[in-house]
């Protein structure tokens, strides 16, 4: 195998890397922010309809950040495909490896916790957790569509010129 082709599969598997490391910070926070608000007893059905719009706002805003600042290093350093970040791959490996399991822990701890509460109504939080999970997946799915579809146009605009 040739280093061209062994840089290529690296690059393909940081971005890999890359991407779920965003997804597992994101998933983090947004299911703080459910903890915090399910402490402060607001309702499910209130939540049922807020954390998709939260999701598709953050996962937007993420993106619309994370091609910004992939414009303004192109523009200044250029782009250097021999310079693997070794250290960032291992640093995002590793936010992978403690974030998702520690969120899958502290949601199963929250809900034995909430389980014990009288005024939690199971109907409720099915509810909830069926429109929690669809607005990660709706807001992943919408990003990347978006992302995909500017990221042609720009294509198209090079080729063009």
């Amino acid at each position: 195998m040739r280093k061209e082709n062994i840089l290529l599969i690296l690059w393909i598997i940081f971005g890999f890397i890359f991407i779920v490391a965003i997804e597992s910070i994101l998933y983090f926070l947004i299911n703080l922010l459910y903890f915090g608000l399910a402490e402060l007893g607001v309702s499910y059905n209130i939540m049922t309809y807020v954390f998709p719009i939260i999701t598709l706002v953050l996962y937007s805003l993420t993106a619309f950040f994370l091609l910004e600042r992939v414009k303004i290093k192109s523009i200044k350093f250029g782009v250097e495909p021999s310079k693997f970040p070794k250290k960032l791959l291992i640093i995002l490996g590793i936010t992978i490896l403690v974030l998702t399991p520690l969120t899958e822990k502290l949601s199963g701890i929250y809900s034995e916790s909430a389980m014990d509460d009288t005024q939690f109504r199971i109907g409720e939080y099915f509810l909830f957790y069926g429109w929690f999970n669809l607005g990660f997946a709706i807001s992943q799915t919408l990003v990347l569509i978006i992302i995909v579809v500017y990221l042609f146009k720009k294509l198209k605009e090079i080729k063009d010129n």
